[in-house]
């Protein structure tokens, strides 16, 4: 398999904003686009996909394929020019070949510490798990050593760090597999392992300056010191190997760089792929990178020692294949989601410098022979040296073997019928095959806020059974974006047999949203035919008016009072409900508050402090404008409300302000200017002027019905 690039930059922008750089086998783009993610956002990702927050394996396996479908739609779908030439790229790579997405986030400020690896075609799968689509970090502004010319066998230098007063690791364990994948290898001539006991930052200097290796493993702990603001490596002390050394990722890659064969450098060790977003030369992997070296697979979170073990197994394995460096981290990716099932096998990163993954250029290559397998515990030592006449020696006897068996062959044509062998074929006539068939919704345009219910059928027209398979719906591939919105899970669908599923959705803003449902989404289904896994469908909203009244809320969860708003809890709909404190900072985090008053719910601002229910509410509208806007409200008590108009949502250009309104008691109130002159509103303040405001209804009329 042979690569093109796709080269992705992001950087951050003065203004808030995002700049993505595009460079791929079709052309260039560029695009400024909005953040993907809120930092609460970011933050609740890193924990669930870091494992630090502990959650049910199907809540982490939904957020990495959340996370990673919006991380996907920010790089590729937000500009029509770079979707265009990913897509473009992909088909004239072909099924053989493959796109190296090649992403350079050093500047991305506040994204650069994001997995990037879990990037997701929502059509698809997670790019990174493909060989043909690996994603390698790369750095822009360093210089890389060009590629080796070396005489083989490739020589690994493996060191191993376990220190007593840290927490033990399977080591040893890790040791033994790294050997058994590479046996292949070594039996060839082709790799030597060299073990590293002394983990001291002297014993490599000797090391390396004693020997030439091209490949550095190390086995051990790592991590991101923030008090010093770098990558930090967990060495054995020289007096008491027991003991701890904290080295700096800066302390290796000066010894690393001092061996001019290096090309790679292995780091099975959590958070070694860590930097700080101001430095990218403070983190271990990257100023590894910084002294030119151009490879570096390292890891990112903390990492088990079954996955470590997964990761090093394949990784290697793969090498002895002979596929490119990217591809053997993708293989050694689903090795990981394989054996250990989570979401660990985007913990490796590779960053790679060079431009098409060829570290070593072989200035010889040794003769093939055939010596007895060794066993994990033999010692490992270099393949002797051959000699010259032995080599010729072997040359002759390999081209006598060569003319008789040519002569045979004649003589076997001549005399016996050539025997035809069975093929062996897969039959995917015996497959299962799942299809979408019909999609409808009830009602055909329904408005803003409206429940709609959507019914969709699906057949298994293949000739067996297709066992257990996820389904998902994308509520919308476009802006707003919508992923995931709902998702469900179906035991069985028997040959022949089709099942109905359908589930109730409201959308929050007028338009036509491009939805998608996808089954098999986790790809548990052998098929015959995986290209009708994906239906798209459309849904026109009717330029209704959008009517709140608060018995609903944007999950299609019926509210049952009394109930706390999360802050966002509306943000689907486009709308947000904040007490307008004023001056008072200690009311500006009252919460809102939903209640039931006879038959009729409505919001409030709530919380122990009596004078801030008393403040005036805030209605923004997102996604605004509209053109008018109607409040109906409770009054607590008998008095006078006063609404005002905004077209912005900071509340500063004011376009109308109401006189003040006589209220009764209990009656509900309607609060609209009386003319209906249409205006571009973004926000709604409600006063009723030391009285508490209990909203019932908000019916918004869209610009330009």
């Amino acid at each position: 398999m042979s690569y093109q690039n796709f080269a992705v930059e992001v950087a951050a922008l003065p203004n808030g904003k995002y700049r993505i750089s595009m460079q791929s086998p079709v052309g260039e783009a560029t695009a400024d686009v909005d953040s993907p993610f809120t930092s609460d956002e970011i933050s609740n990702y890193l924990q669930i996909l870091s494992r630090e927050k502990r959650v049910s394996r199907q809540e982490e396996l939904k957020a990495a394929r959340d996370f990673g479908e919006r991380l996907f739609v920010f790089l590729f779908r937000f500009s029509t020019e770079i979707s265009s030439a990913y897509f473009a790229s992909l088909r004239d790579v072909g099924n053989h070949d493959g796109l190296r997405i090649r992403l350079s986030v050093d500047k991305a400020g506040a994204l650069s510490q994001l997995p990037w690896e879990f990037v997701r075609d929502p059509v698809n799968d997670f790019l990174a798990l493909s060989r043909r689509t690996p994603i390698v970090r790369y750095t822009q502004q360093l210089n890389v050593r060009p590629p080796a010319a070396i005489t083989m066998p490739l020589r690994v230098l493996v060191m191993i760090s376990a220190p007593q007063d840290f927490p033990a690791l399977d080591v040893e364990g890790e040791w033994q597999r790294l050997q058994e994948a590479t046996a292949p290898l070594r039996e060839r001539g082709l790799l030597e392992l060299e073990r590293l006991d002394t983990a001291t930052l002297i014993a490599l200097q000797r090391r390396l300056r004693a020997e030439d290796y091209h490949i550095f493993h190390f086995i051990g702990h790592s991590d991101y010191d923030t008090a010093s603001q770098q990558g930090v490596i967990v060495f054995e002390t020289e007096k008491d190997n027991s003991k701890a050394q904290i080295i700096s990722g800066t302390a290796l890659s000066r010894e690393l760089a001092e061996e001019s064969t290096v090309r790679l450098v292995v780091l099975n060790s959590c958070h070694s792929a860590n930097r700080p977003d101001a430095d990218v030369l403070a983190g271990i992997s990257s100023s590894i990178v910084a002294r030119g070296i151009p490879a570096v697979a390292a890891m990112q979170f903390n990492i088990s020692d079954g996955a470590a073990k997964a990761f090093a197994e394949e990784f290697y394995r793969s090498l002895a294949d002979l596929i490119p460096l990217d591809a053997a981290m993708s293989e050694a990716r689903r090795a990981i989601s394989n054996r250990v099932g989570n979401n660990e096998w985007a913990t490796p990163v590779l960053y790679m410098r060079a431009d098409d993954g060829v570290l070593f250029q072989t200035a010889t290559m040794p003769a093939v022979t055939v010596t007895p397998p060794l066993s994990p515990t033999q010692p490992v030592t270099a393949a002797p040296a051959r000699s010259t006449n032995r080599g010729v020696l072997f040359g002759l006897i390999a081209v006598l073997i060569v003319l008789l068996a040519i002569i045979l062959g004649l003589t076997r044509a001549l005399f016996f019928p050539p025997l035809t062998p069975p093929t062996a074929t897969v039959v995917t006539a015996l497959l299962p095959d799942l299809a979408i068939g019909t999609m409808r919704i009830s009602p055909r345009n329904p408005a803003p806020g409206q429940i709609m219910i959507l019914s969709i059928s699906i057949t298994n027209i293949g000739k067996s059974d297709s066992g257990p398979f996820n389904w998902v719906w994308d509520a919308s591939l476009g802006e707003p974006v919508l992923l995931n919105s709902l998702d469900g899970h179906i035991d069985n669908i028997a040959p022949g047999v089709s099942k109905n599923i359908s589930f109730p959705f409201s959308y929050g803003w007028w338009g036509t949203y491009n939805s998608q449902l996808r089954v098999d989404a986790d790809s548990q289904v052998v098929e015959s035919d995986e290209r009708n896994d994906t239906k798209p469908f459309e849904v026109d909203m009717a330029r209704l008016p959008f009517d709140v009244d608060f018995s609903l809320l944007p999950s299609n969860q019926l509210v049952d009072p009394p109930m706390t708003l999360d802050p966002h809890q509306f943000d689907n709909w486009n709308l947000q409900f904040t007490v307008n404190a004023g001056s008072n900072a200690a009311c500006a985090s009252a919460p809102m508050v939903l209640n039931q008053q006879a038959d009729d719910v409505f919001l409030s601002i709530g919380g122990d402090n009596a004078a801030c229910k008393m403040l005036p509410l805030s209605i923004t509208i997102l996604r605004g404008p509209v053109s008018t806007a109607v409040a109906e409200i409770i009054p607590v008590a008998d008095g006078k409300v006063t609404f005002t108009y905004y077209t912005d949502t900071a509340g500063q250009q004011q376009i109308f302000q109401s006189p003040a309104v006589d209220v009764k008691a209990g009656v509900i109130a309607q609060l609209a200017p009386a003319d209906t002159t249409a205006r571009q509103i973004r926000r709604i303040d409600i006063n009723a002027n030391g009285q508490a405001i209990q909203l019932t209804r908000l019916t918004l009329t869209p610009n330009n019905p």
